[in-house]
């Protein structure tokens, strides 16, 4: 309501409302107003235009006017009473969590007021209160994180009258060429709209302009521009029609949509044209322009806005079409624009967008390289050894058909002729200038791919090479094997191929079945249920091969068996027939339905035959046309095996090789120059700024680190650091490295242990998103090797009050974060209508692809029934039907009449002669079939099954490729869905796999700074795939003298004189920091954290002597109590006890135990735990060695409850069930629990990270040989010695010990403190002066009980800790 009982709608217009008119009992709108517009326009109640204040004069358009009027009351009362309700604070979240969650009617933003305070002017929450009370900023609170803050909007949200200009726009563009199209009055309109849009309007509009009438309009601007055009005429066309057309197509939204990707590709391969006459003709004309502006304008702003989106253009055109490299056309464009704008003036985006340009046109880069160092005239000298390059570059020939020089070319599971080939494969060394056939960033990709697929596959490779080595010569044992050398495999034996299934939702899958394990055969069904379950074999998303004796090998994966449901009708038939096929439809998918529950595959339901469904990991028609010709109905006489590779998971290694493979090819690796720089270098690098830092007017601000100070951090102006210290909570070294992290483009911070590598990484994450905005930086990618350790840093900013964090990866085991993973967050974003109903109809392709199939295998399945064959031959060879299935009339007078019943089964064994011959089959072919041999029956009947199943497995490959491109375009709209979650988040936090497993989607967020932690721990391939094209800013955070990369082949290790020159274990932090590892890498600049907060000096000691020379300690480590119940805090406890042998139910098992050493492991813990004062969680117990973790946790599972990491259970759990044929793996027993009795174990290479008050250290190896393991290089010694706080035992022999370096060393540091020795000295609390002597597990039974004194002193009870006087 107006002023003056005006009535206003929504278009503009008003009315005063007739008398007549007033609704009955309808309660008058109140408190709404309307601005008032200065000319007339589209009135949306009656659909046409009129002047402000003249309602409409018809009496049909009063009573539209006010129908709508009842609608607009109705909408509008919704909307005010759900604003009313929004804008009071919710109860249930003041109070600790709303189980609504965003589905809640109340308000969940802190900004919100508190209901309790405005009506009470008190909430007993006081200032923990999470709403605001009377304008207070809310309090941090540690609670669990409020989901993602979505802001959706409609294209009548944004703008009313978005679909009268949407359909304006459309008709600007001329129907059957009747008029000239003022195009740029088009593209003007069509930027606009773009620009007030959502995704919806966005959406509409690139994908008409990716039409055929849209192109049109494209191809008009192209002939609307000319080089020959006044500099005025062509400034002004450059900025009225040029610049809104660029604009569009490089709008943030729509260059990031995974969903225009097409239609944006449509248009850009239109505009580059044939021979790419259209593209050079727009640029060329864009870069003239450009060169103008600047002449005759000293506005810098507007030449970067006008320049931004010509460049983004460019760069995309130039990328789409490999061509335009050759075209030389676009290189002085591309120098023309690079002088337009002075370089650090330059939003970063189009610097690097220029930078890609001329790289791709061979033009050098335009960021000047900030590596200083000099060239160095005379490099290595090094003798020259001839090697065998890989494919067609090998002098003898590529090794098999899977060996190419380009890594694009190679298939990432090996070929049965790879599988088969004896030659060893091609890897290249670090130093590639020696071995390898590429330089620069290609040779980097290229290794790191080689090196890291041999790593995954080689010992895959070699097990099936057995199996099949095995099965050609007849052997009849299979061999279940685990070495050092090969992969960790079992074998199921006479496979037999059943049949072809396919899935709605699971695709194309084979029914398989093969002898049960000859040991639980005999058992009950339930016994047979236990041993699988318990066994964990065949589990789905397991990897398998199937291995035949005549060569051939598909890799496949298990999948679920449970059938998936039918889908029900989404919409009523309209009509009686169509109710009826619904109904006959439906009945028919319920009965496919239930017979494919009752004949599901089943590991325990045989006694005889375990049965499993697969699907192909490849679905090549090569492979269904085999597997089809040997299906058990085809009588195939080949025998098969499956070889199961537990623990191996094909998307650990798969993303990962195939995102370099991407990258091999588009070669947008950031910050190539100081990874795989082409020049032998010399002297420290200087590395530049990040390239959003390098702006002018850019500054950091520091005030979240430094209490809020105004203080100001430039990369092109003095520091001062004193008033950074003065107002900060760092220490001097993280200050420094959050300095260096900050101001250097690739940044690099090497953290002891205890020194706060998690702590300073926060600390650069909240400057990094205080300045966000500034910088434009988009979501921070923050990537860690474990989900533990992501976990960690994520709640830590969580609990910091950082807001819009998402989680990828479904792996998380906090709580905390439980409501912010991306899988749900997704879940919640709205398609547009128009993505509703495309998805709807591809699902409707979808369907129709699924039912083509299904009847393919039908006939696939039937290869061998007679039914199959009789049509097939009828159709391909009418006289071998005629002569099988019809009657034939003999030259007597006699008919030849065929039986009814088996008539293939009965011509093949009714051959008289067994003599053979060798005609070819097309003399075969011509050849009367009752004249033929037994033997050129069966090949005449082999050739017809194998050509049907040709046949139809290149019907089903044509059918497939629609089905497949249907599928990625399904998968198009989740990923969309994820990428709008994701582009809403400050902060993106992903695993090294899992960030690999999502690369399609994060490479569209535009993420400009990357934050690794661990990342000396993280391969380097690995990280190079975490260097998303968009980042300008990677930081780099780890310790390379702590744990490695795990490497499964120890040929490709460092520390292996063979591996030596491969080094895959070295991560590329380890790279850049100690460069010795590749000879052409200059030395990079790097932070190092040194003031530790961990443990005792006296434990530090041990690592500052040997690995840290200038590790400092806190003085607060200084101040830790004794370890009740112990004399000395830091012990070695000396042995002679031998490592126990091998474990005779394990193959070839390379895992070490020693008995000795587990019980008095057990005692010493038990002892420490019975003191009182330690709850059992703060002691672990470590151990290099899984089968010494089994031994540890049965002994210790009796008397306390275990806990241990995930990676550990897995380990171990691996461990048990790899056993002897004959002896069935135990239940597991291993139990997670928070209880005050709860022990931690664990191996020492998953206890990086984490630490304990004691810890307890079972060295396990002891032998003559002297051979320490595990324990002999320096990584695992530095994190071994470096997890504990305030004690620390060691339970070895020192004699094997000594025969590393290392550890030599630090045996003479405890013999000089007294530190070592046979006996270990326990005490009591209140007699220190008279210390128990054990030197055997069963000495703390006799000499301390109950874990303390025996001996007599005054009074009956001791400790409060159970010490007993005699």
């Amino acid at each position: 309501m107006g002023r003056d009982g005006i009535l206003c709608c929504p278009g503009g217009c008003f009315a005063r409302r007739p008398a007549a008119s007033k609704p009955p009992h309808r309660p008058p709108l109140q408190h709404i107003t309307f601005l008032q517009p200065s000319q007339p326009q589209l009135c949306l109640f009656n659909k046409s235009t009129h002047p402000i204040g003249h309602p409409p004069q018809s009496n049909d358009n009063v009573n539209l006017w006010m129908r709508s009027l009842r609608g607009l009351r109705r909408s509008l009362s919704h909307v005010f009473n759900q604003a009313q309700v929004r804008s009071l604070s919710c109860n249930n979240l003041r109070d600790g969590k709303c189980k609504f969650g965003r589905k809640c009617k109340f308000g969940h933003d802190p900004t919100t007021a508190c209901a309790l305070f405005l009506s009470r002017k008190h909430c007993p929450k006081g200032a923990d209160c999470y709403f605001a009370h009377s304008g207070q900023p809310p309090s941090s609170s540690t609670q669990a994180p409020l989901p993602l803050q979505k802001t959706r909007v409609t294209p009548s949200t944004l703008d009313p009258d978005y679909e009268a200009r949407f359909r304006k726009w459309t008709f600007l563009i001329p129907r059957n060429n009747h008029y000239s199209p003022n195009i740029t009055t088009f593209f003007k309109i069509g930027w606009d709209l773009l620009a007030s849009s959502d995704a919806s309007g966005q959406q509409r509009l690139i994908k008409k302009l990716a039409s055929e009438e849209g192109l049109n309009m494209i191809k008009a601007l192209v002939e609307a521009v000319d080089d020959a055009q006044e500099d005025d005429e062509a400034l002004s066309l450059f900025t009225g029609l040029v610049v809104p057309f660029l604009q569009i197509l490089t709008h943030p939204n729509v260059a990031s949509s995974l969903i225009l990707e097409h239609p944006l590709d449509t248009i850009y391969n239109f505009l580059y044209g044939p021979g790419g006459r259209r593209g050079a003709i727009v640029f060329r004309f864009t870069a003239r322009a450009l060169s103008l502006a600047v002449l005759t304008s000293d506005n810098d702003t507007k030449r970067i806005s006008a320049l931004n989106p010509c460049v983004a253009a460019l760069q995309r055109l130039i990328d789409l079409n490999q061509g335009a490299q050759l075209q030389q056309e676009f290189e002085p464009i591309v120098e023309t624009m690079s002088a337009c704008v002075e370089p650090d003036s330059i939003p970063s985006e189009s610097r690097r967008c220029l930078d890609k340009i001329r790289l791709r046109l061979g033009l050098g880069s335009l960021i000047p390289s900030a590596a200083k160092a000099k060239p160095s005239p005379i490099g290595k000298a090094y003798f020259a050894i001839s090697y065998d390059l890989p494919g067609e570059l090998s002098a003898n020939g590529p090794r098999h058909d899977n060996d190419h020089e380009d890594i694009d070319d190679i298939q990432i599971l090996p070929t049965a002729e790879e599988i088969n080939s004896t030659r060893l494969e091609y890897l290249p060394f670090n130093n590639n200038a020696r071995t390898g056939h590429l330089t620069g960033l290609p040779a980097l990709l290229d290794r790191q791919f080689r090196l890291l697929r041999e790593d995954a596959i080689g010992g895959l490779r070699d097990a099936v090479r057995r199996e099949t080595e095995r099965l050609s010569k007849g052997s009849l044992a299979a061999v279940h094997s685990k070495n050092s050398n090969t992969e960790r495999t079992y074998v199921h034996e006479d496979l037999r191929l059943q049949r072809w299934e396919v899935d709605r939702r699971k695709g194309i899958q084979l029914f398989v079945d093969f002898e049960q394990p000859r040991h639980i055969a005999q058992k009950g069904e339930r016994a047979r249920k236990d041993w699988w379950e318990s066994s964990r074999r065949l589990q789905p998303t397991s990897l398998v091969c199937i291995v035949t004796s005549s060569g051939q090998t598909i890799f496949c994966l298990v999948c679920n068996p449970e059938p998936t449901a039918p889908v029900r009708r989404r919409h009523p038939p309209r009509n009686e027939h169509e109710a009826q096929a619904a109904a006959a439809e439906e009945e028919a998918a319920e009965a496919e339905f239930q017979r494919r529950k009752i004949e599901m595959p089943s590991l325990h339901k045989q006694n005889n035959r375990a049965a499993v469904m697969l699907t192909t990991v490849e679905t090549t028609w090569q492979h269904v046309a085999w597997i089809s010709h040997h299906l058990v109905k085809s009588r195939s006489l080949t025998r098969m095996s499956l070889v199961e590779f537990p623990g191996v998971l094909l998307p650990s290694f798969e993303h990962t090789l195939k995102a370099l493979q991407s990258m091999s090819q588009s070669l947008d690796l950031p910050f190539t120059e100081y990874l795989a720089p082409e020049v032998l270098q010399e002297g420290i690098v200087e590395v530049a700024p990040p390239l959003y830092t390098q702006q002018r007017s850019f500054a950091f601000d520091l005030g979240p680190i430094a209490k809020g100070s105004p203080l100001k951090l430039s990369t092109n102006r003095p520091f001062d650091r004193t008033v950074f210290n003065s107002n900060t909570t760092l220490d001097g070294a993280q200050q420094s490295a959050v300095l260096h992290a900050l101001t250097n483009g690739l940044a690099l911070i090497q953290g002891p242990p205890g020194t706060g590598k998690s702590y300073t990484g926060v600390s650069i994450i909240k400057a990094l998103l205080h300045n966000r905005e500034a910088g434009n930086i988009g979501p921070i990618i923050c990537v860690c090797y474990t989900n533990h350790a992501l976990d960690q840093l994520l709640e830590h900013l969580v609990e910091d009050g950082i807001k819009q964090v998402v989680r990828i990866g479904g792996r998380s085991k906090s709580k905390l974060l439980k409501d912010i993973n991306l899988r749900d967050l997704a879940q919640e974003i709205q398609l547009t209508r128009d993505e509703g109903q495309e998805k709807y109809q591809l699902y409707q392709q979808l369907n129709s692809s699924i039912d083509e199939i299904e009847g393919l295998l039908k006939g696939l399945n039937a290869l061998g029934s007679e039914e199959s064959l009789k049509s097939y031959l009828m159709q391909t060879w009418p006289s071998h039907h005629k002569q099988l299935f019809e009657s034939v009339e003999l030259e007597d007078g006699f008919e030849l009449v065929t039986y009814e019943k088996d008539v293939v089964g009965r011509w093949l064994q009714g051959a008289i002669s067994t003599a053979t011959t060798d005609l070819p089959a097309s003399a075969l072919h011509q050849m009367p079939l009752t004249e033929m041999s037994a033997t050129e029956r069966q090949r005449v009947y082999s050739g017809w099954i194998e050509e049907r199943a040709n046949q139809l497995a290149m019907e089903l490959d044509n059918a497939l490729e629609p089905y497949t491109e249907t599928r990625k375009e399904l998968d198009k709209y989740y990923q969309e869905q994820q990428r709008r979650a994701l582009s809403e988040a400050y902060i993106v936090g992903v695993t090294t796999s899992g960030l690999a497993k999502n690369l399609d989607v994060l490479r569209h967020l535009r993420s400009k700074v990357m934050v690794c932690e661990e990342a000396g721990e993280v391969l380097e391939a690995h990280t190079l795939t975490a260097l998303l094209p968009s980042v300008e800013h990677a930081i780099l955070i780890g310790d390379h003298q702590q744990l490695r990369p795990q490497v499964k082949d120890y040929h490709l290790c460092h520390d292996n004189p063979r591996g030596k020159h491969l080094a895959l274990d070295i991560s590329l932090f380890e790279r850049l920091v100690s460069p010795a590892h590749d000879s052409k890498l200059p030395p990079m600049p790097f932070s190092r954290l040194k003031i530790q907060r961990r443990m005792h000096p006296s434990i530090a000691e041990l690592i500052r002597r040997t690995l840290y020379v200038d590790l400092e300690d806190h003085a607060t480590v200084g101040e830790y109590p004794a370890v009740d119940g112990m004399k000395d805090r830091l012990f070695w406890l000396t042995h002679n006890n031998r490592e126990d042998g091998a474990d005779p139910t394990q193959a070839q098992s390379d895992s070490k135990s020693n008995s000795f050493e587990v019980s008095m492991v057990s005692a010493l813990a038990s002892h420490l735990v019975r003191q009182g004062t330690y709850a059992a969680e703060d002691i672990a117990i470590l151990t290099p060695y899984v089968r010494q973790l089994q031994n540890l946790r049965r002994s210790l599972g009796g008397m306390f409850e275990v806990i241990m990491s995930d990676r550990d259970i897995e380990a171990l759990e691996e461990q048990e069930t790899f056993k002897d044929a004959r002896s069935a793996p135990p239940p597991s027993t291993v139990r997670k629990t928070t209880l005050a009795d709860a022990l931690r174990i664990a191996t020492v290479d998953n206890f990086q990270g984490e630490e304990a008050k004691i810890i307890i250290l079972s060295f396990v190896r002891s032998n003559a040989e002297g051979k320490c393991g595990f324990l002999k290089t320096s990584n695992r010694i530095n994190v071994a010695l470096s997890r504990a706080r305030h004690g620390m035992y060691i339970i070895g022999d020192p004699q094997t010990a000594s025969s590393v370096p290392m550890w030599a060393e630090i045996i003479g540091l405890l013999e000089s403190q007294g530190h070592i020795g046979p006996t270990l000295s326990l005490c009591c609390p209140r007699h220190p002066e008279d210390p128990i002597e054990v030197s055997t597990p069963d000495e703390f039974a006799i000499l301390s009980p109950e874990g303390g004194y025996t001996a007599p002193r005054r009074g009956q009870m001791s400790s409060q800790a159970g010490i007993y006087d005699a």
